[in-house]
């Protein structure tokens, strides 16, 4: 072998990789951590400002929502239902006017009120 030709004698070993490779990882992370609760902040003013939480009391009536169905002209709203019980401003215990079923634990947002014709 000639003496011109230089070889490298350091070898990078797995180890010195994998500890670049975890700390480039770690890095990531943190990163990505940062980034989501940025935009988790942003979206959640968003909400607040474009939303309105009506408030209901015990003996309204309301119509609740109903999960999609495929079609144009189905009804999306099913009731009367008779407010029961308040957990909460948002959440509420209904009870169907006619069958006299509960629904355990609904959300304001699928809630809204009935007035009778």
């Amino acid at each position: 072998m000639p003496n011109d030709i230089k070889i490298n004698r350091r070898y990078e070993t797995y180890e010195d990789t994998s500890i670049v490779y975890s700390q480039q990882w770690k890095k990531a992370q943190k990163l990505a951590r940062e980034h989501l609760f940025k935009s988790q902040t942003s979206e959640k003013k968003y909400y607040d400002v474009t939303t309105k939480i009506t408030k209901y009391n015990i003996g309204d009536y309301v119509l609740l929502k109903a999960p999609p169905v495929a079609g144009k002209f189905i009804n999306r709203w099913n009731g009367p239902y008779k407010i029961t019980r308040s957990f909460s401003d948002i959440n509420y215990e209904i009870q169907h006017t006619v069958n006299k079923t509960l629904k355990p634990v609904v959300h304001t947002n699928r809630l809204k009120l009935y007035i009778p014709r």
